[in-house]
Parts: C-alpha cells; structure tokens; sequence
C-alpha cells in the first residue's frame, strides 16, 4: 500500500521523515541566576538513542541563551526527551521522565525556517533552526525550544518531578558530605547573595516563568517628533518567554498574538534605538488593560524623542493607557 505525502509528514518515527537534513545541536539552559546542572539526560525517537544531554557545569543564563552544547546533537528529529538535574537554588534534583515531544511540529519548523538579511548583499537569506534547547525552571517546569540565528521559538511545555539521586552517583565526593551539606554547599556557592537573601525573605517566584510565557494580541505604533522618519529596517524582538525574532518592516502594525517583549531594537536611516523593558512593569501593564477582555487588542505605542534621545513607551487598549516608566533606552548612529 502507498502512502500519500501528508501521511509520511504525520509519521515521525518513518524513515522519511525521521532521517532529514537538518543537523541540529542539543543543550540545557536555566533561568538567569537560578543555577543548575544536569546529572543525565537524553533525545531520541521511539526505535533509537540519538544524543545525551551532558553535564556541562553550571547553568544560569536565561531562556534566551542557547546553554553549553558539549558535543550533543544529531540530525534525527527526535520523539522523546528525558532530563534529570540539580536546581541548587531550590536544593532539589528534577526528573522529566521520558515525555513526548512534537515531531510534527519540529519537522515543520525545520523546513519552514526563516529569512535573515545578508549584511553584505543586503538581500533576505533562507536559514533555519540549529538548535533544541532544553531551558528549566524552579517549580517543576521544562519548556522546550528550536534556535537559530535571531530566532527563537517555543515548542512544548512540560512538568517535572522531585526525584532522589545519590550525590555520590552524581559527583565525586571526596569531603563524604551528606545530602543536605551538599545541598547547602552549593547553593551558597553557586546561587548569589542577592538571590539568597531574596529566597530567605520572598520565597522563589514560582509561576512567573509560566506568566512570562503568556501570550496577548498585541502591536507596535511607533511614532516620531519629525515628520518623514520612519523604520528603515525589520525590528529585532526579543520576548520575555525566551523567544526571539524580527518584525518585518510594515509587520510591525499588525496585531498579533505573542509573548510580551523584553527587548526591542528600533532602526531608522542614521540612528538606532535599542528598549530593555522591565518585565514586572510589562507584564502589571497589560494585565490591567486586558482585565476584562484577555483576547483584546492591545498597541505599545512607542513615541520616539527629538534627536532619537529616547522612546516613550505606553500601553493602550479600549481606552486605558498605562506609561512604561522603567523602560532602558540605549541609542546609537551608524552609517
């Protein structure tokens, strides 16, 4: 019996579709200053191992930093990942044990790619994903993402379990501390004192990796002290999830449904401005103008200054404006 194109796409453990061309490296990643480190993991589809996930030393640099790869990686689009590993900051071992991921979704992505302006022919170049990056997070949470060159995107969320392991399994102990110096051996020495001093008088925020990956139907309205400036070039976003794209020149106007944003690079026809945003004051934003109507459509309206000295940034939606106050604003000229 033949199989038809569409049914060979919805199979990922098929040949045909498992064995592809894109070569992809593998790594682990943890929120910014919320070290940990993996004790062992693994991708693979349902019939074969395809590479582990090793332990690279300490990682700590956010969602939006692919993580140290360390040799991992294949050209497989795989099925299953399993991950296990140490979060010192919540003085616990973690265990994703062996979940599903969206093959489909991943081989789509792979072949769709995307479109990066060659900085030499100044023409749009196709390129796609290089990466699957594991990024964690206090709480049990695991999100999954593919990266490639100003491009980040989420694929799956999923929810780990406390386990138990050995810290002579997992290390050399030539001190023979117990399980609970180990414990607080490392999350003296790896977590900061500024983040210690907050776990002993907050708690760890858990859910609010799970907040920043909530998404609303949102745009840009970018407006300026001369008239004639515009947006000369694509904007290059990065959003509080993790992800990361560019807003094709003219996108910037449509609404659409996306995480909020954590950087926003503005460039015009000599200047450039680059906004950092504070990512409690974003999100207290437009969690009360969508109060009563999470699907509506929200503008930032972005008033750039005379001389491009800064941007102004509010939010608006059905008549509520809320003002960005805490927004960073770097500038610069080029030729």
């Amino acid at each position: 019996m033949c199989q038809n194109k569409t049914e060979l796409i919805n199979d990922p453990d098929n040949a045909n579709t498992t064995k592809t061309d894109f070569g992809w490296s593998a790594s682990v990643t943890s929120i910014k200053d919320y070290p940990i480190e993996v004790h062992k993991g693994y991708l693979a589809t349902k019939k074969e191992f395809i590479t582990a996930l090793k332990n690279n030393g300490i990682e700590d640099d956010g969602w939006d930093v692919d993580g140290q790869e360390g040799g991992s990686g294949g050209n497989q689009i795989p099925t299953l990942l399993s991950l296990k590993w140490v979060s010192y900051a919540e003085k616990k071992f973690w265990l994703l044990d062996e979940v599903t991921l969206p093959a489909d979704k991943i081989l789509a992505l792979f072949r769709e790619g995307f479109y990066n302006k060659d900085n030499v022919s100044k023409q749009q170049v196709h390129e796609t994903y290089k990466h699957i990056v594991i990024g964690v997070a206090p709480g049990d949470v695991v999100v999954v993402f593919l990266t490639g060159n100003y491009h980040r995107v989420e694929i799956a969320r999923y929810q780990a379990k406390e386990t138990f392991v050995d810290i002579n399994v997992f290390y050399d102990n030539p001190n023979k501390h117990s399980q609970q110096q180990f414990f607080e051996l490392y999350f003296n020495d790896q977590v900061s004192t500024q983040l210690q001093a907050k776990i002993k008088n907050e708690g760890i925020p858990f859910g609010l990796w799970d907040t920043y990956r909530k998404r609303y139907n949102w745009r840009f309205d970018i407006q300026f002290y001369k008239e004639g400036d515009k947006i000369e070039k694509d904007l290059e976003v990065k959003y509080i999830n993790g992800e990361e794209n560019d807003i094709k020149l003219g996108a910037e106007l449509k609404f659409m449904n996306r995480a909020l944003p954590k950087e926003a690079s503005f460039y015009y026809k000599t200047n450039w401005n680059e906004a950092t945003f504070d990512e409690d004051e974003i999100v207290s934003a437009f969690e009360k103008v969508t109060k009563n109507n999470p699907e509506a459509e929200v503008i930032i309206v972005a008033k750039v200054q005379f001389m491009y000295k800064g941007i102004d940034f509010t939010v608006k939606c059905d008549g509520k404006e809320v003002p960005l106050q805490k927004v960073k604003i770097q500038k610069g000229g080029y030729n």
